[in-house]
């Protein structure tokens, strides 16, 4: 962390690092040609009341006023544990405007949800003066031998296996700029949380690097960014962020046996061709052997089962015009998402200059079947409007009826009261 940041500093510090795969997506797609047709649209409408809650709890919490990269995780006693990436800490004016040099910044945080309220927030606590723009109050920091004042842990997926919480954190290095960003990021870090301890839910446990390859000239597999637990295995999902305008963020998978990250198991890596038929052969032990399924994903997603079907929720990096959209791609297992998926309009954002959203994700937790919450980023290129308009870096929700599955689906699960756990 730089030690002197003015209003504009804090600014681009927290926006630069939030934005830098965002923006990458819209510099890294293909620019000509129009985009892969669809096989249908969703039907999506603002989810007022969740949005209202995440706005409610930036106001007047004192803690956390904001953050991007939203994933979830339904904990054992019911509660939600809410985790971000770049977040803005302290208290926020009455007119919704933060204070510049009493906001802090940390690079990952969370909030806990449970009985139908928000709170308390997880992050380094204030000084006695309480939070300035100085310090840096990340809750999780990277592991040795990576120094904080290098690198920072962002927002990847989350499983519950055996007992136990693992998180998987993509490694940014900020001392390395492709095209100019602030950080690259180099590899995943596989953090373990312990559940129900006395300081609270969760409590961060100790964290395992995941295919670092920390050059300038690298394209690694940025594993975590999205999980899936079926038949038996805990799936991992990979990207690489820096593979270029041919063919933009490619998607890979690995997968352990369910309890197999909790008890240290060698992983698989998928080297077949995308299908619900591979042979064993196609699982394999060597990193170096994994074959991206397709293209077009994003640095930020979630694979769900819904109501059988598989569903890939990202941004539409298929082309520069549309990275702020949303588009599902369906599969019938979670090595199916070939080229050739059916392809689906999730959500077009209408958006005012300088505003972005990003990282689309299902909240199953809160879902019933075909009728999913959706969660979503949204930020700004201008660092002072995150200072003059705290409502902009902070979750939206939508409520998504999506296309062409059947089976049992129900209303979406609003935020309310519920039962104490």
């Amino acid at each position: 962390m730089v030690s002197t940041r003015t209003r504009w500093g804090v600014g681009c510090a927290c926006v630069l690092a939030a934005l830098g795969i965002a923006l990458g997506v819209a510099l890294s797609v293909s620019r000509t040609g129009p985009p892969p047709g669809f096989a249908g649209t969703a039907a999506a409408r603002p989810d007022t009341a969740w949005d209202a809650l995440f706005q409610a709890y930036g106001n007047l919490s004192g803690a956390w006023s904001g953050g991007d990269g939203a994933q979830s995780l339904l904990l054992p006693d019911g509660s939600t544990m809410w985790f971000f990436a770049d977040t803005y800490l302290g208290a926020t004016y009455p007119g919704g405007t933060r204070p510049p040099l009493s906001t802090g910044l940390a690079h990952n945080s969370a909030v806990l949800y449970r009985g139908g309220h928000l709170g308390p927030t997880y992050a380094q606590p204030p000084g006695p003066g309480g939070y300035n723009n100085t310090a840096d109050y990340t809750w999780v920091a990277p592991p040795p031998p990576y120094p904080a004042g290098r690198y920072e842990l962002i927002n990847g997926d989350q499983v519950l296996d055996d007992g136990a919480v693992y998180k998987f954190y993509q490694l940014a290095d900020r001392d390395l700029h492709p095209d100019k960003f602030p950080y690259k990021l180099v590899g995943a870090v596989l953090e373990s949380f312990s559940v129900d301890v006395p300081a609270g839910p969760l409590s961060p446990a100790g964290g395992t690097p995941v295919g670092i390859e920390d050059t300038a000239g690298s394209n690694p597999v940025i594993w975590g960014a999205a999980t899936l637990v079926s038949g038996g295995y805990v799936y991992i999902y990979g990207v690489k962020p820096y593979n270029g305008s041919a063919a933009p963020y490619p998607l890979y998978l690995a997968r352990v046996p369910a309890g197999g990250l909790a008890a240290g198991d060698a992983w698989e890596y998928y080297g077949g061709a995308p299908g619900c038929s591979p042979s064993s052969a196609t699982w394999t032990s060597d990193p170096r052997s994994a074959r991206a399924l397709r293209t077009g994903v994003s640095a930020g997603f979630s694979v769900t089962d819904v109501n059988g079907t598989y569903v890939l929720l990202t941004s539409d990096t298929s082309s520069a015009r549309t990275t702020d959209d949303a588009v599902a791609y369906y599969a019938g297992c979670p090595t199916g998402f070939a080229p050739d998926s059916p392809r689906y309009r999730v959500y077009q954002p209408r958006l005012p200059g300088g505003y972005l959203t990003y990282e689309y994700r299902i909240v199953p937790q809160f879902s019933s079947g075909s009728n999913v919450l959706v969660s979503y980023s949204t930020n700004t290129i201008h660092p002072a409007e995150n200072f003059d308009n705290a409502t902009i870096y902070r979750p939206r929700f939508l409520d998504v009826k999506l296309p062409g599955i059947d089976g049992p689906s129900g209303p979406v699960t609003e935020p309310g009261p519920g039962p104490s756990p």
